[in-house]
């Protein structure tokens, strides 16, 4: 039984699975399986999987999901340790060797990802060490409070331990590009530790009309995730006010930010409604009645008066 399920989901992403089943096969570390979750793809996904024979598993599902892939992907695999890899994402060759031995040296870690690199859509390296060189803040350690202010932990550098997933539980499927964050979020407020290794793992790739470059639907996940974390799922009761009390000021930032992006791309009447339900939730913000005053404005007149600021008048 292989220690390591690599999990790799994919829709409509044969130009790229290829370079991604590569980069696992490369691995220094041999005691893994590989397991291709296909959602529904409508390009030549199966026909790149089946290429590779007995050295992947190949699973097929309709349409539902990332979440979903990956939740199909871990209910077939055999593993202790989760390894997550995209199918437009690579890996360097000695990314599991290296994890695999800080969780059996860190009983603690739940998790441990790490540092990494950026590329295009030409594999071309734009950023080698992303965090370091954009100054991140990484999680690490006993970090809930760290994680719920932000999430600089991307999949593709993430192994799990199978007992933390099992006990955690699924990516919820509601969510549309961050069900991970979730997903991290919980590990650390299971208790579980989360491990960090600052060297370049894996390679993320950039590339246009991905999802996780629609802002307003990472921010409409954000939404969610922090109102499942008050409501569904309080953790106030096990960590403290103060942990709810930064969920909340997050949750107003992100709907005032999403108020702001739909004034700013022309979907005035929603960005009303948003900041007319902040309102009521935050009536002495006097910041919200300015931005509900600048959604009664014609776009086209906001504009001619930022020109004229630009320019000093």
């Amino acid at each position: 039984m292989p220690r390591v399920s690599i999990i790799i989901p994919t829709y409509n992403c044969a130009s790229y699975l290829g370079r991604a089943i590569d980069s696992a096969s490369a691995q220094t570390y041999k005691d893994y399986e590989i397991l291709i979750v296909d959602d529904g793809s409508t390009d030549d996904t199966k026909d790149v999987a089946m290429q590779y024979g007995r050295k992947v598993t190949y699973l097929y599902q309709r349409n539902l999901g990332l979440s979903a892939a990956r939740n199909h992907a871990v209910a077939n695999a055999s593993g202790e340790l989760l390894a997550y890899l995209d199918a437009d994402d690579m890996w360097y060759p000695e990314k599991l060797e290296r994890q695999v031995a800080f969780l059996d040296a860190h009983q603690e870690c739940g998790m441990v990802h790490s540092e990494m690199s950026i590329i295009n859509e030409q594999d071309e390296i734009l950023h080698v060490r992303f965090y370091e060189e954009t100054k991140r803040d990484v999680p690490q350690g006993y970090c809930l409070q760290q994680l719920l202010m932000r999430c600089h932990i991307q999949p593709l550098t993430v192994v799990e331990r199978r007992s933390t997933f099992d006990r955690v539980g699924v990516f919820d499927d509601r969510l549309l590009v961050a069900q991970d964050y979730l997903h991290w979020i919980m590990i650390a407020a299971e208790g579980q530790a989360v491990g960090y290794l600052a060297e370049p793992l894996g390679k993320y790739r950039w590339r246009t009309g991905s999802l996780i470059g629609n802002r307003s639907r990472l921010l409409e996940d954000y939404i969610q995730i922090f109102d499942i974390l008050l409501h569904e799922k309080p953790i106030a009761s096990r960590h403290g006010d103060k942990c709810a009390d930064v969920l909340r000021a997050r949750l107003y930032v992100v709907q005032r930010d999403l108020a702001y992006l739909d004034r700013t791309q022309g979907r005035s009447e929603s960005a009303k409604r948003r900041l007319a339900n902040l309102i009521k939730e935050w009536p002495r913000r006097f910041e919200l009645y300015v931005d509900l005053l600048k959604a009664y404005v014609p776009a086209s007149l906001l504009s001619k008066l930022r020109t004229l600021k630009s320019h000093g008048l």
